[in-house]
């Protein structure tokens, strides 16, 4: 097995055998059932896992075909390929996997991977409930039905091309890193990773994103600064900062982005700077 792959400093499973992989997996997210089209009695499998609060960043590849059949697992997921073919099946629609072409998968959703010998991929996951309470923070809208993700990929939004670039980056730093990590960095990777998700991805709320959003008012933005100013101490995120001046995430950023020349985290990020300049 390679002993340098992505989030090694995470190991989940290391193993030739299928059921101990398939238990492995069950623990961190669901337990997968093999195809009874594709029995498989040895594996050469590594695969890592880093978990941070409501977002878990993954590595795995199989060393053998693979058909694994996953349940609904309640958690949006993302896949990155980095070598070797697949496919995935979701809802009767076919997904091809490659290096460049992933899929994304609802949490609602039954879904069938099968993979050749060589593939192994990065997989972004996100907390269902977590994921609604951003999107009702975004847009300020109570979020009724469940989240819908379409499974295609359309790198042509600036927020998916992002997100494709921004995963592997973030998997390299983790791999260079050891927690723990700053619950503030945490609140903040988490943030970015959901909204450009929820931005760059088509689901059945994507429309709400497309009128602008209304300004919010400077009195808004000033109960905004003098929340961060008091919380200094800790991360701040902006569903947070959203709630408590009583506009969507949009609007908040927007007026305060106008009105300050800088947005909410940035000024968060100088406060703390400044509580832990004084501290020294």
């Amino acid at each position: 097995m390679n002993a340098s792959n992505p989030l090694d400093n995470f190991p989940l499973v290391r193993s030739r055998d299928i059921e101990e992989v398939c238990d492995a997996i069950g623990r961190i997210y669901a337990r997968p059932a093999l195809s009874p089209a594709r029995k498989v009695v040895a594996v050469d499998a590594s695969v890592n896992n880093c978990r941070l609060r409501y977002v878990a960043l993954a590595y795995s590849s199989y060393g053998a075909p693979l058909s694994l059949q996953y349940p609904e697992t309640g958690l949006f997921v993302q896949l990155f390929p980095v070598r070797g073919a697949g496919e995935v099946v979701q809802g009767g629609i076919s997904a091809t996997l490659g290096p460049g072409a992933g899929t994304v998968i609802s949490s609602n959703a039954a879904y069938t991977m099968s993979y050749s010998a060589e593939y192994a991929h990065l997989v972004l996951r996100l907390d269902g409930a977590a994921l609604t309470t951003k999107l009702a923070a975004m847009t300020g809208i109570a979020i009724n039905e469940p989240i819908r993700t379409h499974a295609e990929q359309d790198f042509r939004h600036p927020a998916a091309c992002m997100l494709q670039q921004y995963v592997p980056l973030l998997i390299e730093t983790l791999g260079a890193a050891n927690p723990p990590y700053p619950d503030w960095w945490i609140l903040q990777t988490e943030q970015l990773l959901m909204a450009l998700f929820l931005c760059g991805h088509r689901h059945n709320y994507s429309h709400l994103f497309e009128n602008e959003a209304p300004a919010a008012g400077l009195q808004q933005v000033r109960w905004a600064e003098e929340y961060i100013e008091a919380n200094a101490q800790r991360g701040i995120g902006l569903g947070e900062l959203a709630a408590v001046t009583g506009v969507s995430e949009f609007s908040l950023y927007r007026s305060f982005k106008y009105s300050r020349g800088y947005s909410p985290l940035e000024f968060a990020a100088r406060q703390r700077a400044k509580r832990e300049s004084q501290e020294c």
